[in-house]
This record gives structure tokens, C-alpha cells and sequence, in this order.
């Protein structure tokens, strides 16, 4: 979790505790096998109250719940609990900018590689200030020599830990090689995803994404964009199709969605210049539009924005 470090209270199988005490117990499957997923929650101040508001909470959440079930977990927190123990962990701390929310949910005990349960759950949260900077300049990146993993092999539509070294090895590799990411390719050698975003490109109009059959996590941030794209005018159009590798060097723009990532444009692949080596028109309106979201200063479906309460009782 980029940042500073975490804010004061955490959050550990039901039980609000100072954040230095969450933490996996080693022999746990959660950890020894990386039985274990999560998600990654944002937080942002709101344009006109400065409140703070978590940006798609619910459907957060759900995912999670569905990573969990693919993973075979036992006694699944529901989306309520889940929610209300989030909800109780901003609470309870001085929240006032933007943040981040890490929840996990694991094999805890010290069961063999197939143990389902017992199921814990810990979340900690911290200040996640923007990365303007990249932002404003954009990334270049690196087609990886390592392939995404399939989705017979260990299913990346599930958010869970043990998908992240495949997106970790290309990581590396590619900053050994003087690029900021990297890029990954399915085994069938079409484009998939960067290590924790999803990739968009632009050409002659449109706005293509690579499917949700190409190994890629079903980004919710990737759905965002691509709604502000349909409803902006950025774009003619929208497809979701299979992407070659070949045209992410003939795309105009080439943008990175994600939590994490937010819309960074890339402004280099391999050794290629994409479009003029400049973010481009359609990524600054994407931006524009997803952190007018994302802040409240434009009306977003119902539910999309979830307020942090500053409740005075929850801390005592």
C-alpha cells in the first residue's frame, strides 16, 4: 500500500485493534499457501463538503466475496458485515484526505494447502495522496517475456494473492530493463493487462479494451472509465474486443486503469512511441471525467459513493 503509514486503528477477526496488531500468523494457509484475497478500496475527498467517500464500496465488496468462493473458502463474511466493519475502521480514524483501504480475507489456523477455514479477516487503511506526477507525464512500459496467467491455471477474475506474482516477476523484469511497468500477454499472445491495471488504447476514434476473457481482473475502475467514455463523448465508440499485440504500437493513446493506477497515460512501449510521446486529448478527458466521479463533482449512479461518518461513539 503506497502511502504513508497506516492510521491508528485496524481491524482483525471482528475486533478493532491499534494497526501495529494486524497481522497473518505465519503457519496460517493464508500465508504459507496464499490462500487468501482482498481488495483495494479508495477514499477521496469530496469536492464540495471535503467530506471523504468510498468509491464503489458495495461492488468491492461483492468481488470479494466471489474471490473468496472461487478460492473455497469457508464461512465467508457477508457483504454487510464486511461493510460495516469498514465503515467502523474509517470511523475510528483521522481521516481527512485521500486514503486507501486494504481488506484481506484468509485461510487463518494452521491447516495442510487444502484447509477451507477457519476464514479471517484483517484491514488496515492509510493516506493514499495522487501520484500527479505520473499522472501528468505518463508511464512507459514493457512487453513482458512472461505471460498472464490463464484462467484454467489460476483465474485472474478472482482478486487473489497468489495471481500477483505473475504481475510482480513481469514488474520486475521490466524495471531491470529501464521501463516503469510492464505489460502482459495471454498464453494465446494477445493482450491481457499491466501487473495491477487494466489497459485501454485509442484508435482511429474509438475506445477498445481488451475482454474480461483475456485473463484480466474485472477491473472495476476499467468499468468506470469505460462508462465515462460512453457517456462523455471522448470516443465515437466503445468495443471490447481482443487486442494484438502489434497495435498497442499503432494506438494513438494507450492509457493504465486501476485502483492503484487511477488513468495514467502510457507514453511508451518497448522501444515505440505511442501517438506523440504526450498523454493525449482522450486520456485527459478520461481523467477528468473519472476524478469528477470519483470526487463527487458530477452525479455518478446510485451507490457509487459511500460517505465516511465521523461517529464520535464509535471510538468510545
Amino acid at each position: 500500500m503506497a502511502g504513508g503509514p497506516a492510521y491508528p486503528v485496524g481491524y482483525l477477526d471482528g475486533t478493532f485493534v491499534p494497526a501495529e496488531h494486524v497481522r497473518l500468523p505465519l503457519l496460517a494457509p493464508g500465508v504459507t499457501y496464499a490462500a487468501s484475497v482482498f481488495e483495494g478500496i479508495r477514499g477521496y475527498r469530496m469536492a464540495d463538503t471535503q467530506g471523504i467517500a468510498l468509491f464503489r464500496l458495495g461492488e468491492h465488496l461483492e468481488r470479494l466475496v466471489r474471490s473468496s468462493e472461487v478460492l473455497g473458502l469457508d464461512e465467508i463474511p457477508s457483504v454487510e458485515e464486511m461493510e460495516a466493519a469498514t465503515l467502523g475502521l474509517m470511523a475510528r480514524n483521522p481521516v481527512d484526505e485521500d486514503c486507501y483501504i486494504r481488506i484481506q480475507v484468509y485461510v487463518a489456523g494452521d491447516g495442510e494447502m487444502t484447509a477451507r477455514g477457519p476464514t479471517g479477516v484483517a484491514i488496515l487503511a492509510r493516506p493514499r495522496p495522487q501520484l500527479t506526477e505520473r499522472l501528468r507525464q505518463g508511464v512507459r512500459c514493457q512487453v513482458s517475456s512472461w505471460r498472464r496467467i490463464a484462467d484454467n491455471a489460476s483465474p485472474a477474475r478472482a482478486k487473489a494473492a497468489a495471481n500477483y506474482l505473475n504481475g510482480r516477476l513481469a514488474g520486475l523484469q521490466a524495471r531491470a530493463d529501464g521501463y516503469d511497468t510492464a505489460l502482459l500477454l495471454t498464453e494465446a499472445g494477445d493482450v491481457s493487462e499491466a501487473p495491477g491495471a487494466c489497459l485501454l488504447i485509442v484508435r482511429d476514434g474509438a475506445l477498445i479494451a481488451p475482454p474480461v476473457t483475456a485473463d484480466i481482473l474485472e477491473s472495476l475502475t476499467r468499468d468506470t472509465v469505460l462508462a465515462c467514455a460512453r457517456q462523455g463523448g471522448a470516443v465515437q465508440e466503445v468495443i471490447e474486443r481482443t487486442v494484438d499485440r502489434t497495435e498497442l504500437y499503432a494506438a494513438s493513446e494507450v492509457m493504465l486503469v486501476g485502483t492503484g493506477m487511477e488513468v495514467t497515460p502510457v507514453v511508451g512501449i518497448d522501444r515505440f512511441t505511442v501517438g506523440d510521446g504526450y498523454p493525449g486529448p482522450v486520456t485527459r478527458q478520461l481523467q477528468d471525467a473519472y476524478f469528477a466521479w470519483v470526487r463527487g463533482a458530477a452525479t455518478t449512479p446510485e451507490g457509487w459513493l459511500t460517505p465516511v461518518e465521523k461517529q464520535l461513539e464509535a471510538s468510545e
